[in-house]
């Protein structure tokens, strides 16, 4: 079982509409589906509360607002958000791999099976594809794709990518001081420790992006 996480915090439409229907739209079916609220708003666990209701495959959570430092480098808050409910979500998750996306982009339909076989026949700890990007309104694709060999910071999306659950590693807030982000720096740290990778040269991924 592929346990997908999603940490999510005051964007209930993009969470309800596109996020969490394309873990819904998975060919491979053998999932679990965790939401961690980093203090989100009503909305948000009015709509979780509800999904969870109606189907035993979701848990949610609604964690205190984590505090984040009061500090004119946007960079450096924004490299650490959710990282509280991202290891919430780690902690708890019952599936043998770990998918973790964010609150506003979807995984294609096929994400899953294309990771899962391909970790499988390559023995490996960590498989990761292709993402392409989206922007705007309504969203376009921008033509520009992320995923390339070898592992290293922007190599891949978050998101684009499954490892096993039985892996120790955290988000680590720390990630700013080694100049990372924290998926980054989670994944070099997996990478310098020998952890096996494996590209898949598929699109798996829809990466929307709110920046210019």
């Amino acid at each position: 079982m592929i346990s997908v996480i999603i940490p999510t915090y005051n964007r209930p439409d993009l969470l309800m509409n596109r996020s969490i229907p394309s873990v819904y739209a998975q060919t491979d079916g053998d999932w679990e589906l965790l939401v961690v609220g980093d203090g989100t708003d009503q909305a948000s666990v009015d709509a979780m509360t509800e999904l969870c209701a109606k189907d035993a495959r979701v848990r949610f959570w609604n964690l205190p607002h984590a505090e984040y430092p009061d500090t004119p480098n946007y960079w450096d808050r924004w490299a650490i958000l959710g990282i509280d409910a991202m290891n919430w979500g780690l902690e708890h998750a019952k599936g043998e791999w770990i998918s973790l996306m964010d609150d506003d982009d979807a995984l294609v339909p096929a994400h899953n099976e294309i990771l899962l076989r391909a970790a499988i026949e390559n023995d490996v700890d960590f498989a990761y594809g292709i993402s392409q990007t989206f922007k705007g309104d309504p969203p376009g694709f921008t033509g520009q794709l992320y995923g390339d060999w070898p592992v290293r910071d922007g190599a891949f999306c978050e998101g684009a990518n499954i490892y096993r659950s039985s892996l120790p590693y955290r988000y680590d807030k720390d990630c700013v001081k080694r100049g990372r982000t924290r998926d980054s720096d989670m994944w070099q740290r997996m990478r310098d420790d020998g952890v096996r990778f494996h590209f898949e040269r598929q699109v798996v991924h829809h990466y929307y992006r709110n920046y210019p």
